[in-house]
């Protein structure tokens, strides 16, 4: 075979070709989005685990992701060798060889929360000026304040874990209808001011160009004690005296807000469980009577879980999950992520300071 040696040049010119290209473009926009949804999907794994925990009494433990480092190493290596002997065609050789190797190398840094960042995170109630923003943030304001506040004012939130008084004061859930009302319909907006310890979260309303809604401001002050000219109330932490005892009392909304342990309890409590786990006295059964409302995250039990679950996870002998045509239950779950993650932030770690009405 006669040798070409155009040819024999453009395969040694091909060989050396992936020496010019960069491998670290592709894998990021690869790997960027990867890494992102198995994070969000063992977090949320880890969440429902830990509800499920408490569920059977079991303490609940976290380990949060510190670190991620992936690198890659990519090797290329080519040759070319030719024996030319002009005489005859037959003793003519030539030769390519190349070599690529890719090395990957995730590495993880996990670390348990524990002591006091345990402490600080999840058994301090989250200051209501850390969370009252995610009402101006498009979170549903019922949603947020049923899973953080024990108390607005005097009215009361369920207690799941009691028992006579569970549900709660009557006027609480209306107060939580009201305020979304309110919010979708753009008659209250969420203020920040002040600097580090001293910032606070105020709601501001304003139903002028909405006047259907001025009668739901109204009944809303009334239930709460807020002077009716107020345009502006402070959010501060703490609990309400009557409303008729403090009729004159300044523009502000007390709200006991709840550590995110005791927004877990109480979410933990109105989980399914099996019937078998009760009667072997591993868990108690869920306390529900008539005209309680219905749980806030429904979490669903047995023996194997659906195809697709928005989040499943195994625990003892059986599957507890959360569908994922639940869309309710998955924003509840959101909400409560976003909590998490406030909670575990440095800047939540501040003391709350409790705030008592004297008059």
């Amino acid at each position: 075979m006669p040798f070409d040696r155009r040819a024999a040049l453009a395969a040694l010119f091909a060989t050396g070709l992936p020496g010019c290209t960069s491998l670290g473009p592709s894998r990021l926009d690869r790997d960027q989005l990867d890494y992102t949804r198995a994070v969000a999907d063992a977090s949320k794994q880890q969440t429902l685990f830990n509800l499920v925990r408490l569920r059977f009494g079991d303490a609940p433990a976290f380990l949060s992701v510190n670190q991620l480092v992936s690198s890659y190493s990519l090797q290329r290596s080519g040759s070319a060798s030719t024996n030319i002997f002009p005489s005859g065609a037959i003793n003519t050789f030539f030769g390519l060889g190349g070599n690529v190797q890719l090395t990957d190398t995730p590495t993880f840094t996990l670390q348990p929360v524990a002591g006091d960042q345990f402490v600080e995170s999840y058994l301090r109630p989250i200051a209501p000026d850390e969370v009252i923003p995610l009402i101006q943030g498009g979170i549903p304001a019922d949603l947020l304040l049923w899973l953080i506040a024990q108390s607005i004012g005097t009215l009361q939130n369920t207690h799941p874990l009691a028992r006579g008084h569970r549900g709660g004061s009557p006027g609480f859930r209306q107060t939580l209808a009201d305020l979304r009302r309110l919010q979708e319909g753009g008659a209250m907006t969420v203020a920040m001011r002040g600097e580090k310890a001293d910032r606070h979260a105020y709601l501001q309303f304003n139903t002028a160009e909405r006047p259907e809604l001025a009668q739901v401001q109204r009944e809303l002050y009334a239930r709460l004690g807020v002077a009716a000219a107020a345009q502006e109330v402070k959010v501060v932490y703490g609990t309400g005296t009557s409303p008729r005892a403090a009729p004159a009392r300044r523009p502000e909304i007390p709200i006991l807000t709840r550590a995110l342990i005791g927004v877990m309890s109480a979410v933990a409590a109105e989980i399914e469980v099996p019937e078998a786990a009760v009667r072997s006295g591993r868990t108690k059964p869920t306390l529900r009577e008539p005209g309680d409302p219905p749980p806030l995250l429904r979490v669903h039990s047995g023996p194997t879980p659906p195809e697709n679950p928005y989040a499943a996870v195994r625990f003892a002998e059986s599957w507890y999950w959360i569908d994922d045509t639940d869309f309710r239950s998955k924003l509840v779950f959101t909400v409560f992520e976003l909590l998490k993650s406030i909670a575990e932030s440095p800047q939540a770690r501040n003391a709350t300071v409790l705030t008592i009405p004297t008059r």
